[in-house]
């Protein structure tokens, strides 16, 4: 790999940078305000209490650390959100963003901050202009001539590929690549019944140990953008583990209320006994919790971006993750990556799927 790449894809301490993020929806314009948790000259990543980002693109303005308030102005960089996850019960969401370089942003000038790059430092030769034609020229030509190349123009326009609808076939392939592996997946997995190796932890009461796969199912959604063409627009893989016995703790307010919304959002089967004190207040609760997971895996076509959305649930570990992904990045490889990830032997999809993300 190129040193000049390997540089770019550095990560660089971020104690102190600020960050202002701007972004404009259905409901307006919306700014939040928080800390940089991780840095490169190519992006970045950043906690919020914002969801469904993904996919967004959004402004940044980003203050280095120990730059006074008022005395410089922010660099201002565009940067488009391809991935988010988030954890039960933790109300922030860690969003990974990846910027987007345009003339006169911030990008050349952090990627100077971060370098600590000399004010003498080398500048890129400029590209030279295209010289103007020379005026009258066109009126010195016949006029058949220049009907003529217009003409042409109008020809090689109309013969130019839509890439909007190649675009959509990738999209579809890739959709039904990942579905004929998914459902193959949860046939063999179905009869093996394999035990799980990693462990749910459920904050303030024992981890649900000792899993196995007890069923799954891949499926698939369609769209007909005419009576004649079909497209895969959707693809989701489902399945469940179940534990051996049941969980039955017992919590005091207000760590069993936090037990409760961990439990729903983390979509656990449970039932809680409240308990009140002398004065009627609620006191605790007994629960019993079922030791089972259900996760799901969906993948969407995101057709405006060219790409798709990987959304996870409860795969290998509770909590949730969005990453957007390149349709030629779905092949064998990256799918048995990916079965790692959903049988718990790696902690995210894996690089080969993430790749030019």
């Amino acid at each position: 790999m190129a040193e000049r790449e390997l540089r770019r894809r550095a990560r660089h301490r971020t104690d102190g940078w600020k960050v202002t993020v701007e972004f404009n929806d259905e409901d307006g314009k919306h700014v939040i305000r928080t800390e940089v948790r991780d840095l490169s000259v190519s992006g970045a990543a950043i906690l919020a209490d914002q969801r469904e980002l993904t996919g967004k693109v959004v402004k940044l303005l980003v203050s280095p650390p120990g730059q006074p308030a008022g005395e410089d102005d922010p660099l201002k960089i565009r940067a488009r959100v391809v991935s988010s996850a988030r954890t039960p019960g933790v109300a922030q969401v860690r969003y990974g963003l990846s910027f987007i370089r345009l003339p006169y942003d911030g990008v050349d000038d952090l990627e100077k901050i971060l370098r600590a790059v000399p004010a003498e430092a080398r500048r890129e030769d400029p590209v030279a202009a295209v010289a103007p034609p020379e005026e009258g020229a066109l009126f010195r030509r016949g006029r058949l001539a220049q009907l003529r190349e217009l003409a042409d123009a109008k020809r090689a326009e109309a013969k130019k590929p839509d890439r909007r609808a190649e675009n959509d076939a990738a999209i579809s392939e890739a959709l039904q690549t990942a579905y004929r592996y998914l459902k193959d997946l949860a046939d063999q997995l179905n009869v093996i019944r394999p035990a799980y190796p990693k462990s749910y932890v459920v904050p303030g009461v024992p981890d649900f140990k000792r899993l196995v796969w007890e069923e799954g199912k891949a499926d698939f959604r369609t769209r007909e953008p005419t009576p004649i063409l079909k497209y895969y627009d959707q693809v989701s893989f489902r399945f469940k583990l179940v534990g051996e016995k049941e969980v039955r703790p017992t919590l005091d307010y207000p760590a069993s209320e936090k037990l409760k919304q961990f439990l729903d959002e983390g979509r656990v089967v449970y039932t809680a006994h409240d308990t009140y004190n002398a004065r009627g207040a609620v006191a605790g609760a007994k629960f019993i919790i079922s030791c089972e997971v259900k996760a799901s895996l969906l993948l969407y076509s995101q057709l405006d971006l060219g790409k798709l959305l990987l959304r996870t649930i409860n795969v290998s570990g509770f909590g949730s993750l969005k990453q957007l992904l390149e349709p030629d990045a779905i092949n064998e490889n990256s799918l048995d990556e990916l079965t790692a990830f959903i049988l718990g032997e790696h902690r995210g999809p894996g690089p080969s799927l993430l790749r030019q993300a």
